[in-house]
């Protein structure tokens, strides 16, 4: 038994679970689109931090993409009135976080099939989040539902409940199948597509309008993730060949 394997797969899923508590307190404090553009700065952390651990160190094409996603975070960061910054700081935790997520999950992944792998991770997330909710929690974080018996919330509360886990699972399990037949590279560029999919969502679902510096900035994030994907998948063709 390889038990190591089996600690980066816990490990894994404990940072994805924290990826998605801040991801969720970052849009419940700023706008979905700023958040999930924000959250997007993962990638650099990725970089970083696979260039300290196995000597990845990052080319010119990588630096100036990084670039791109800081410029464009900045211009995504929400203006005017209103206490931002717990979202701001939530969704830059979510991005971190995340990047753990990655760099443990390629280093176990290849070595599970992607099924269980995914089970494992959100059963491991089942888990976090059951203890989460017997720790006591700042009051501004507490589970506060309207309880006016007129106002009957929790059947919303568990079909969407449900429908949203139904949603993450199976994003999960694709992207490990993209990951494994795909590559991580073009993984990587579809997934790029992040940002966009949620601001069109945002303006037809629930009415949510950018400004056109938060556009930009989300272009620009757009534009330096695809960037280092492609340069990843240029780079793995050159050594195969």
């Amino acid at each position: 038994k390889d038990f190591s394997l089996w600690w980066k797969v816990i490990g894994s899923a404990f940072f994805l679970f924290l990826s998605q508590v801040l991801i969720y307190i970052s849009i419940g404090n700023i706008p979905t689109v700023i958040a999930i553009t924000i959250f997007f700065i993962y990638p650099i952390i990725t970089v970083l931090v696979s260039w300290g651990l196995f000597g990845d160190r990052p080319s010119m094409i990588r630096i100036f993409a990084m670039v791109l996603i800081v410029i464009g975070g900045f211009l995504a960061l929400p203006s005017g009135e209103g206490d931002y910054q717990q979202g701001i700081l939530a969704a830059v935790g979510a991005g971190i976080t995340f990047s753990g997520y990655v760099i443990l999950t390629q280093m176990s992944a290849g070595k599970l099939h992607p099924i269980p792998f995914s089970l494992v991770n959100f059963a491991g997330i089942f888990v976090f989040s059951a203890l989460g909710l017997m720790m006591p929690l700042p009051t501004e974080w507490s589970v506060n539902i309207n309880m006016n018996p007129s106002v009957n919330v929790w059947s919303g509360l568990i079909v969407s409940g449900i429908i949203l886990g139904i949603l993450t699972l199976s994003s999960y399990v694709l992207n490990s199948f993209a990951i494994r037949f795909a590559g991580a590279a073009r993984a990587s560029i579809i997934g790029t597509s992040g940002p966009a999919l949620t601001a069109l969502f945002a303006l037809l679902v629930i009415g949510e309008v950018l400004l056109l510096k938060q556009i930009l900035g989300m272009l620009l994030v757009i534009i330096g993730v695809a960037a280092m994907s492609f340069e990843r998948m240029f780079a793995a063709r050159q050594k195969t060949s």
